[in-house]
């Protein structure tokens, strides 16, 4: 009966006592009355009635009292879930009304890895604007050792990009598991291929990201347990550039991509994910400062870019999904 009643407790019109479902909260996030009076600087004898109030309401008992203080019981454990959840909603309504009163203004400075930018930021960033024409945005392309000090320095509000691995002063807003890829022209041999294995690829010529790369590391630490040295006939630090080098024939790249297969913007690009159980997984990770930020402007844009990279992610994951492996590795939400 009480479990009803709870469940309906926005549709009674006579349970509207928001002065009693306040103070049951507190008591019972504090465990005391002397402890909540202190806290919300209300007297524990008008705290103690309004409880009193609410439990003839509800007939029934919120509270108990043991050695340690105060216990919920039963039915107060169950009221406290349900008005979380109606405190919930009601800071997201809050949040929702000061966007619909004309909010929709403000700068948003996003830090992302080139090849992210072209294959997803741009699609994103005309979508959104659509949406919201009076948010501007400044766009900072870096590779992915540099994004992480762009944000420590204050110089971004958002960074999105490849093997970003979370770190002190960074909270992680969402990632995705990545696979670790050769780069081939489409007419090369192994274009076709499923995938491949590192013994496919010993007398391949990479053009690979230059030393400071994550990823370069990664190609020696792969050939050295073959006890091959791979030849490299080209170095640079710009996967862009590489990918140039590859439509033209120069060679074979390796990078670690959300999706494989042809590149969705250079028709003479292919993906094919090298199979290894023991090459590390890395990840694609959007984050923000630790601290979180109250920047309206900011908060809508990053709901919509989360909202956008699971839409991403998805409709790459079929192409290379492992049975029972799940494309998003963590989720958490953005601290106002």
């Amino acid at each position: 009966m009480l479990a009803g009643l709870i469940m309906t407790l926005g549709l009674l019109p006579h349970f509207v006592n928001t002065t009693a479902l306040r103070y049951f909260y507190e008591v019972a996030r504090h465990g005391s009355f002397k402890v909540t009076e202190e806290k919300i600087h209300i007297a524990a004898s008008a705290i103690r009635r309004q409880i009193q109030l609410l439990e003839q309401e509800l007939d029934t008992k919120l509270f108990v009292r043991d050695r340690n203080g105060l216990r919920l019981t039963s039915a107060g454990e169950s009221l406290l879930y349900r008005v979380k959840r109606a405190m919930k909603e009601l800071s997201i309504a809050r949040s929702e009304i000061d966007i619909l009163q004309g909010e929709h203004t403000g700068n948003v400075r996003i830090g992302i890895n080139e090849t992210a930018a072209r294959e997803f930021l741009a699609g994103f960033l005309q979508e959104f604007r659509e949406a919201y024409p009076r948010i501007t945005f400044e766009i900072i392309t870096a590779n992915s050792n540099q994004l992480t000090g762009i944000m420590m320095r204050g110089e971004a509000d958002i960074i999105v990009g490849y093997a970003l691995e979370l770190q002190s002063g960074l909270q992680q807003v969402v990632s995705y598991n990545l696979k670790t890829c050769i780069t081939v022209h489409k007419e090369h041999p192994l274009a076709n291929r499923a995938s491949v294995k590192v013994a496919d690829l010993v007398d391949e010529n990479f053009i690979i990201p230059s030393g400071e790369q994550s990823l370069h590391h990664v190609i020696n630490a792969v050939f050295s347990r073959v006890a091959v040295k791979p030849m490299f006939s080209i170095v640079a630090n710009s996967f862009e550039f590489i990918a140039v080098m590859v439509a033209l024939g120069m060679g074979i790249g390796c990078q670690v991509r959300l999706s494989v297969g042809p590149d969705p913007m250079r028709p003479d690009i292919v993906y094919v994910p090298i199979r290894d159980a023991k090459i590390k997984s890395a990840i694609l990770a959007c984050y923000i400062p630790e601290e979180g930020t109250s920047n309206k402007a900011t908060l809508l844009c990053l709901e919509s870019l989360r909202t956008a990279l699971d839409r991403w992610s998805a409709q790459s994951m079929g192409s290379w999904q492992e049975d029972g492996e799940d494309n998003r590795v963590r989720q958490l939400h953005a601290m106002s």
